[in-house]
Parts: structure tokens; C-alpha cells; sequence
């Protein structure tokens, strides 16, 4: 029997270049990301331009028909964004390219999500604290009883974005999964295999549902990087409402003032000799 030679990353290369994401060996392209699903609920265009909208002097690392990435600025932080398919599959792809090839080590998600409390609506903004790991992608990397949790300080700044926009905002738990249909309570053709999943889950606090973000907090926490997500409710099983782009805005600018908070701390923080951002650091 062969032998499997192990290699860094482990295929997908030629000429030093990620066939995927056409992303280069050795590219240095910063330690912040925002990691966006190309999501018409939420996008009129590929997501990675609508947020680069607010951003400058934006340039093109890559585009291909898997990914879109870009970089530019908000205020003095510089910002990877880029745009993905659907899914922990592809967010996996873009992650680890990102950590591999441009040495990223700060993951946010931006984008939308759908709700199933009575207490949340339509264009309102979750941060997530922690996520249920019920997709499938993470399973392949670490035992399901592993937790998938936000990094601290990148919530932080999120929260305080939040309230400085005085939004309607929400902090607590996230369910990531696979099937938006029968996964989420919705039947198909009659068919519903688990009736209790929504009842399950929203009495069990989860605030809203959507299929990235355990990717992005179990691979962060895993590959050493921090991990985050804020997302706009654009649909609600409650009140049967769709909002399309509703509130995506909100979560953009969230997102990259929170960022921009971000690396004023970690420079606050490297400034002190601390490991962990904390007040006393500034």
C-alpha cells in the first residue's frame, strides 16, 4: 500500500496558486475578514461588492465563479472581504485559504439568517455568542460535543456598534444547518420527518437559524483565529414575513465599525504586552 504523502494545503495548487480561490503563496492580505454567502435574500449583487461599497480604496485580489475577494479599508483597518456559496462547504474552502495562503487569523460572518421566536423581527441584528453545531461540515473536523463559540473580542465591538446605531439588537446563540426546508420545520410536499425541530430549538434559546456560522467559530477555534458572526433576521416562521435585504445594511455597517474597533484594540493590546484585549489595555 502507498503511502499518502501529507501536504500543506493538501491539493487544489499549481504554481504556488489555490485553484479555488486564486489566492497566491505568500500573499499578505491582512488579519481581518468578512466572510459573505452570495445570498439574494440579502444581496442585490455579489455580496463581497455591496459591502465594499462602504469601503476604500478597493482593490481586486481575486474573482472567480466560487469566490469574489477583495480588499480595501474601513476608517484605518484594513479588510479582506470575500463572498462564497452557500454552506460550510464552501465557507471551509475560503477559510482555510485565507489562514493558508494571507495569513488571516479574524473570520466574520455577515448575512442574513431566518428566526422562529416571537420576540425577534424581521431587520433585527443577531450577534452570535455561541452556535449549535447541526450541519454536517464540523462533524468532519472535531467530535459534536465540541463547542463553537464567538471570540470575545470580536463580540465586543459588535455590541458597541450595535447600540452606538441604536438597533435593534439581539446576543445569544445561533443554530447552523444544513436543509433551509425540512431541516427548519418547513415541510416538503407533506413530508416533515421531525415536527418538534423548531419548538426543539426555541425553547432551547436559539435565536435564529442559518447554515455558516458553526463553520467559522469551529474552524477559528480549532486553527488558533477568532471567529464571529452578525446577521440580519430577514425572515420570520412566526409571522411568515420575508424581508429581502432588510437590515443588511445595519449588519454591514455593524460589522466593519466593529472590525475597525477591533484593530484599534489589538494595537492597544500588543501596545500593552497582553495576550487578551481587556480596558485596561488602552
Amino acid at each position: 500500500m502507498s503511502k499518502i504523502t501529507r501536504n500543506e494545503p493538501p491539493l487544489f495548487e499549481v504554481d504556488g496558486k489555490a485553484v479555488l480561490t486564486g489566492l497566491k503563496r505568500g500573499d499578505k492580505l491582512g488579519r481581518y475578514a468578512i466572510l459573505a454567502v452570495r445570498d439574494p435574500l440579502g444581496f442585490s449583487k455579489d455580496a463581497a461588492d455591496v459591502i465594499a461599497d462602504s469601503m476604500t480604496d478597493v482593490r481586486t485580489i481575486t474573482r472567480n465563479s466560487m469566490f469574489t475577494v477583495l480588499s480595501g479599508y474601513y476608517q484605518d483597518a484594513q479588510i479582506i472581504v470575500c463572498s462564497t456559496g452557500s454552506g460550510g462547504a464552501d465557507t471551509e474552502i475560503a477559510m482555510v485559504d485565507l489562514m493558508q495562503y494571507g495569513g488571516v487569523d479574524t473570520f466574520l460572518r455577515i448575512g442574513t439568517s431566518g428566526t422562529q421566536r416571537p420576540d425577534l423581527n424581521v431587520g433585527d441584528i443577531v450577534i452570535t455568542s455561541g452556535a449549535v453545531r447541526d450541519e454536517g461540515l464540523t462533524k468532519e473536523y472535531i467530535d459534536a460535543c465540541y463547542p463553537a463559540i464567538a471570540s470575545y473580542e470580536l463580540m465586543l465591538p459588535m455590541i458597541e456598534s450595535a447600540q452606538a446605531r441604536s438597533l435593534r439588537y439581539h446576543v445569544g446563540i445561533t443554530r447552523s444547518n444544513d436543509a433551509i426546508y425540512c431541516g427548519q420545520g418547513r415541510p416538503v410536499m407533506g413530508y416533515l420527518p421531525n415536527e418538534g425541530v423548531v419548538e426543539h430549538w426555541v425553547n432551547a434559546g436559539v435565536l435564529n437559524v442559518e447554515r455558516e456560522t458553526a463553520a467559522i467559530l469551529t474552524l477559528a477555534q480549532l486553527f488558533h483565529a477568532r471567529g464571529g458572526s452578525i446577521c440580519t433576521v430577514c425572515n420570520s416562521s412566526i409571522t411568515q414575513k420575508v424581508g429581502v435585504s432588510q437590515g443588511i445594511d445595519d449588519a454591514i455597517a455593524v460589522g466593519l465599525e466593529g472590525l475597525a474597533l477591533l484593530a484599534r484594540r489589538d494595537a492597544e493590546k500588543e501596545k500593552a504586552g497582553q495576550k487578551w484585549w481587556s480596558p485596561h489595555c488602552g
